[in-house]
């Protein structure tokens, strides 16, 4: 399965923060929160190396005019970390979707105007980035990660779009469940892999909600090792995915 979502990741684009929302004691009762805070505890993998950790956001006003900014950053000690996100996120990081991107979704205001934080980055003491956290729990048959997205308002995001690609014999369905509040909101991204009617069936799912049963883990990736599946399956980049469309951060 591992080998196969790492063909998967090169159609999904995922650039995924993960975090735990302030504790888990909202896990099974998530509305979708904007609180902000992202508590690491009990990393995987984590190293004495790792000191300081930065929550990036990138920006791009140009063609040639683009950067990021450290928006938050907490000292790494005891093994893990708390950031806390700022309640508000500058106009030059948002982005609207593109009414083309909203097909098949039925979307409260397409107005609403939006950023997935896809950079926590461990750094070392001469600050140098070393390498990733990420919240997740990975299985032979499905993957599953979180992620933060900053609205600009209040809006829901619900429905599915589907796409077939006869050259390759592959489906994409996308599901979207989502009652996002202002600010920042925790998002769970589901995936699995099928085969069906002679085709290979990738399907995401991403949720305000927690799945049922999935227990997950922090982790730490150095940036020399690159042989997790989630790893890849988070660089990976795809247009046919929504939340590609939604996740428009400019990282350079």
């Amino acid at each position: 399965m591992k080998k196969t979502f790492l063909n998967f990741g090169l159609f999904l684009a995922l650039g995924l923060t993960t975090a735990v929302f302030n504790s888990c004691e909202r896990d099974d009762d998530n509305d979708g929160g904007t609180n902000g805070k992202i508590t690491a505890t009990n990393v995987i993998n984590g190293s004495t190396n790792i000191k300081t950790v930065k929550a990036l956001a990138y920006w791009e006003s140009g063609e040639n005019d683009y950067g990021s900014d450290a928006i938050a950053q907490a000292p790494y000690q005891n093994n893990g970390f708390t950031l806390e996100l700022p309640a508000t996120l500058g106009a030059k990081y948002l982005e609207t979707p593109d009414a083309d991107d909203l097909e098949g979704i039925t979307v409260s205001d397409r107005n609403f105007k939006s950023y997935f934080l896809d950079d926590l980055s461990g750094y070392n003491e001469n600050d140098e980035e070393i390498g990733s956290f990420y919240l997740e729990e990975v299985n032979e048959d499905s993957e599953h990660y979180t992620s933060w997205i900053y609205v600009d308002r209040d809006v829901t995001i619900k429905g599915e779009n589907n796409e077939v690609d006869e050259e390759y014999d592959e489906e994409y369905i996308n599901k979207y469940d989502l009652t996002l509040k202002k600010g920042w909101n925790l998002v769970y991204d589901s995936y699995t892999e099928s085969y069906k009617n002679g085709r290979d069936v990738y399907s995401s799912t991403m949720s305000s909600k927690k799945p049922s049963g999935v227990n997950y883990t922090w982790n730490f990736y150095d940036d020399y090792d690159y042989s997790s599946a989630s790893v890849a399956l988070k660089s990976a980049k795809n247009s046919k995915s929504f939340s590609s469309k939604l996740k428009g951060n400019k990282k350079k």
